[in-house]
């Protein structure tokens, strides 16, 4: 989508006085007393005290940064009309700058001026086009940067996926809406829905971020800032050569912590992968982690083990720092009854492509109510009767192999949309239990998608598999 365009890098709106008499009045004679400012900073988008926001009365070095609670106060300031603004990292998200008209500051006296932002409702008005606003009440804001520069990136592409219900055909529908960053880095997306869950990412120079989930609870403004990973240099192209270098993502952060349960003991053995990527360990007996050499920017970090819900987390990945996180995992609790359960299933099945890719009749395919009929203890189980795929057993290790390969050919996993890297035969089953299971894809050779094939190695088979928290975290749509 095209939003209207702003003139300037950054919006400047000027608040009216709360407190203060303003404008008009004389600087004070050399030698008057200092005045004083206190007041609270507040941020009305996300309604809760600004905390950290510095406070600048402009003309002179004074700053002052709100506490915890929003307050903020300041001695020493010269009588007379000064203009204060207010720099805030909200404020930049959202690529506005607040300015208060002058104020009079009188000698010896404290005034008092209270500095918040515009309502959510307001800046969307102001922001969005009135003709973006007759599809949907709603808009996310926010600003990229290049993860490891902390520069503004220009010409971004952000996308925001989320599905709706299409009544005339009694299935869910993915709805897409876009932008383009501003040379500040900033984008506004207008028109959506005033509630619903999605994802959100940013596409630049060919390379995109994790998809990162956004959520919308009646609320009219989301603000979600994003950063993408530097491009490494790319090889020169040879003239005459059709096929342009290669661009990769530097791969250089580091992501370290801990997996905890409901309880906040560690979880020991839990497998953590940053998702859609072969990026995955498992956890020390103490629960923590370290996954190296990861592309920069906005990624989604999972962590499941059985007994547990799998949990997903955003996190802003930097070659510059590492980043860590706390990963708290939750029992799993009783399913929903069957019916409700059911119906969510097969509205994420189409949520996740599986309903599509099964009518193109390529691959071979287990929905929801198969797998459930065949009462699979462990997720290989699941794969005994699949037409090619041979399943042995040796100790605690479990070896897949592809019987219309004479040589043993390779097999791969998917699970829930992104490459499994097995750490050892078959641990697939240390993590998923057969109830858990949702839907099986099974691709042989070149009639794998796309979007599940391995780089360098098309012969594999690719078996992908949905799981049914996955599969009722994807029917969530608009509710």
């Amino acid at each position: 989508m095209r939003t209207a365009s702003i003139s300037r890098s950054a919006l400047i709106l000027l608040l009216g006085a709360l407190l203060a008499p303003v404008a008009g009045a004389q600087q004070a004679p050399a030698g008057a007393k200092p005045a004083s400012l206190s007041g609270f900073a507040y941020d009305s988008v996300r309604g809760r005290p600004m905390d950290g926001a510095q406070i600048l009365v402009q003309g002179t070095a004074l700053v002052a940064r709100a506490g915890a609670d929003g307050s903020f106060h300041l001695d020493s300031v010269p009588p007379g009309a000064h203009k204060l603004q207010a720099v805030a990292p909200i404020l930049d998200s959202l690529g506005i700058q607040l300015v208060t008209p002058p104020i009079v500051f009188t000698a010896g006296k404290t005034t008092t001026f209270n500095v918040s932002t515009p309502s959510s409702g307001s800046l969307v008005r102001m922001l969005c086009p009135a003709a973006w606003l007759t599809r949907g009440p709603a808009a996310l804001f926010g600003r990229v940067r290049n993860a490891d520069t902390d520069q503004p990136v220009a010409r971004a592409r952000v996308s925001v996926v989320w599905y709706e219900i299409d009544f005339t055909k009694l299935s869910k529908v993915p709805r897409l809406r876009e932008a383009v960053t501003q040379p500040d880095g900033t984008y506004r997306i207008c028109g959506l829905p005033g509630t619903f869950d999605g994802k959100v990412q940013v596409d630049h120079a060919g390379l995109r971020s994790g998809d990162v989930p956004v959520v919308f609870q009646k609320s009219v403004l989301e603000v979600r800032s994003l950063s993408v990973a530097s491009v490494a240099p790319a090889a020169v192209a040879v003239a005459g050569d059709t096929n342009p270098p290669v661009r990769r993502a530097v791969a250089m952060s580091r992501l370290v912590g801990r997996v905890l349960g409901t309880s906040g003991a560690p979880v020991a053995g839990a497998r953590v992968q940053l998702e859609g990527t072969l990026h995955s360990v498992n956890t020390s007996p103490d629960g923590s982690f370290v996954l190296d050499s990861l592309p920069s920017g906005s990624q989604v970090v999972r962590a499941m083990y059985i007994g547990f819900t799998p949990v997903e987390q955003a996190v802003e990945l930097s070659a510059r720092d590492t980043t860590q996180v706390t990963l708290q995992m939750q029992t799993q609790v009783a399913t929903l009854p069957t019916v409700v359960t059911q119906a969510q299933q097969l509205s994420g099945l189409d949520a996740v492509g599986f309903t599509q890719r099964q009518k193109s009749g390529f691959g071979y395919f287990l929905d929801t109510k198969t797998i459930d009929r065949m009462q699979p203890t462990r997720f290989t189980d699941a794969l005994a009767a699949i037409p090619g795929i041979h399943v042995t057993q040796s100790g605690y290790d479990v070896s897949i192999t592809d019987n219309r390969d004479p040589m043993g050919g390779c097999v791969k996993f998917v699970v829930d949309g992104s490459p499994w890297e097995s750490l050892s035969p078959g641990d697939v089953n240390s993590f998923i239990q057969g109830q858990d299971l949702g839907a099986i894809e099974v691709y042989h050779g070149s009639e794998t998608p796309p979007q599940f094939q391995f780089p360098g190695q098309t012969g594999c088979s690719v078996i992908v598999a949905w799981t049914k928290w996955r599969l009722n975290s994807s029917a969530r749509g608009r509710r």
